[in-house]
């Protein structure tokens, strides 16, 4: 379909349907986030809304018992109430009209900019770190994990634009042998209002026709409206027969040797006054071509046959058809073109409307320590950690993309089947309780003495006298590390008892003073007994010998009273160890 053989420019109206503006009706738009634009020279409100928002439309008339017609870029929404909701989940613009059924009377227009959805890339969405670590996130390498950022949000949208619509050419030859030839050529027409129809025959400024055909007397020009109905344009008569349509080539049947096609019209106001049968008569001019003088119609604008009032009713939009008759043959003929020019008045009213970034970046959460456009650095908490890139438009509306960064939970930890033990039995068993599971992390045990382990559930013999520490440390897939420490103390394992009072009678009862030991050396041992004024009285290095009372310096039995005594001896581990005390002597 070719188009703009002939252009016009519509300036934006408030209305373009049948019915007429009233001063009672007002469409009113309530009970949502927007922001509105008022056009001062048309009093045209304009409302910027978001993508999925639903508006409440109220009808404000002086007559409560009214119905309504509403219509959205001229659909009608099928509802009759005053007030209705309707959900804009579909971006570009609207055109919002309301029709009071009965009067017939139009409140003015509002129309709605319904917002785009931006492209907001974030790559990759999801990043790993380690929880309770310092980290940053951002678009250059100067950060730790490395986000590819990008808002795409550009948008402008204009209201379909409403041009004159010209058909192909179509050749028009001869046929041998036949009364008449029948031609149909048409263009279609999708721009106007759903509801838009023919409703004057001033509507049709002109029906447009570029033509070559010899002999003007042979031919009848029908138009034909989507609904069927039909007008006479030109019609064939035979007195007409050495007037022609453009620089025709007569008598000539090839298709590639067209003439030069000339531009004619129909109108109800047209630029001559009269007919095409007065203008065969009246308004053609003399030329010489290779078949002769012939006389040509001028170009001009013309009355059709019949009046375009047998169109009155007939929608705009749809399949207009030409259909020419061709009573005669070897007079071949072209129509380059022809197309259908309507009242400016008609046409869908101009807008259009931009949509644009204004500002973006991350949400601040309580995790973020700093934040600037292009980058943050956070401190995630254990787990799934969602941080929102947020993007405001020139509408006011919010769109979001979520990085998700994950900070599995890492915690060391054990417990012991003992953290105090003897020497002599000090093989301890340890009970792994850190998270997560021994699939998703590595252990390091360090015993505090340069032994360690990579074991889950290791056990470790702390044979050596004294303390330690012993330290875990795990990591996750993700490098994390966390670590947990217990002490863990070794004693001797020996005894030693010392009778607090002994009676060198005879009886055979408690007559010895003498130390119980275990787990020490025999051969490394001494006792001294002292009396009360630190004199020696006894000493052995027999760990099995005890002082039966006697003293050392004469042999005489010891008076009753306080003595002291310490015993020095060697314990499993090379240990020296002293014991010191007092006891009674009992006669």
């Amino acid at each position: 379909m070719k188009k703009i053989l002939f252009t016009f420019s519509s300036l934006l109206v408030l209305t373009h349907t049948f019915a007429q503006e009233c001063e009672n009706l007002n469409l009113r738009i309530e009970a949502v986030s927007h922001i509105t634009k008022i056009d001062s020279e048309t009093e045209t409100i304009f409302y910027n809304i978001c993508f999925g928002d639903t508006l409440v439309l109220q009808a404000q008339s002086n007559d409560n018992n009214a119905s309504y017609s509403w219509l959205i870029d001229d659909i009608q929404i099928d509802s009759n109430s005053r007030k209705i909701t309707k959900t804009f989940d579909k971006s570009g613009g609207y055109t919002i009209s309301l029709i009071e059924s009965n009067t017939q009377c139009k409140a003015i227009d509002a129309y709605v900019a319904v917002g785009f959805e931006p492209t907001i890339q974030i790559m990759p969405e999801t990043a790993a770190a380690c929880p309770d670590v310092e980290i940053s996130i951002g678009s250059d390498n100067s950060n730790d994990i490395l986000i590819e950022q990008n808002t795409e949000l550009n948008m402008k949208w204009e209201s379909p634009v409403c041009e004159d619509e010209f058909s192909e050419p179509k050749y028009l030859p001869d046929v041998p042998d036949r009364d008449t030839a029948s031609y149909e050529t048409s263009i279609q027409i999708d721009c106007y209002g759903e509801n838009e129809k023919i409703n004057s025959i001033y509507d049709i400024i002109e029906v447009q026709i570029n033509i070559e055909h010899s002999y003007t007397g042979d031919l009848d020009i029908l138009l034909t409206a989507p609904d069927g109905s039909t007008v006479i344009l030109f019609e064939n008569g035979t007195e007409w027969n050495q007037c022609w349509f453009g620089e025709a080539t007569d008598d000539d049947a090839t298709m590639g040797n067209k003439g030069e096609g000339f531009d004619y019209g129909w109108s109800m106001n047209p630029s001559y006054n009269g007919t095409m049968y007065h203008g065969i008569y009246y308004n053609r001019n003399t030329m010489i071509s290779r078949n002769g003088i012939n006389s040509v119609l001028k170009p001009d604008t013309y009355l059709p046959i019949e009046s375009f009032d047998k169109l009155i009713g007939s929608p705009i939009n749809g399949t207009w058809k030409l259909t020419i008759i061709d009573t005669r043959e070897l007079d071949n003929g072209w129509v380059f073109s022809w197309g259908i020019k309507m009242k400016d008045e008609l046409m869908p009213p101009q807008w259009s409307f931009e949509n644009f970034v204004v500002s973006e970046g991350y949400k601040d959460n309580p995790s973020i320590i700093t934040n600037n456009t292009g980058s943050i650095k956070i401190k995630p908490k254990a787990g799934a950690n969602i941080y929102t890139y947020e993007v405001t438009d020139n509408f006011g509306c919010i769109h979001t993309h979520d990085l998700t960064v994950l900070a599995p939970e890492i915690k060391a930890d054990f417990e012991v089947t003992s953290d105090q033990v003897k020497h002599l039995n000090a093989l301890i068993d340890f009970k792994n309780l850190s998270i997560p599971n021994a699939d998703e992390i590595d252990y390091y045990w360090d015993f505090g003495n340069g032994d360690y382990s990579h074991q889950q559930n290791p056990q470790y013999n702390f044979h050596n006298i004294g303390s330690r520490t012993v330290k875990l440390t795990v990591t996750n897939k993700a490098g994390c590390v966390n670590t947990y420490s217990k002490k863990i103390t070794t004693e001797e394992d020996y005894m030693v008892w010392v009778p607090s009072a002994f009676s060198p009678n005879g009886d055979g009862v408690n007559d010895q003073f003498k130390l119980i030991l275990e787990n020490v050396m025999d051969n490394d041992y001494r006792l001294f007994i002292y009396d009360y004024w630190g004199k020696l009285v006894f000493e052995t290095n027999d760990i099995n010998l005890g002082w039966d009372g006697r003293r050392k310096d004469n042999g005489i039995r010891a008076a009753s009273g306080s003595y002291s005594y310490l015993s020095q001896f060697t314990i499993g581990q090379n240990s020296p160890e002293e014991k010191v005390g007092t006891f009674f002597l009992l006669e």
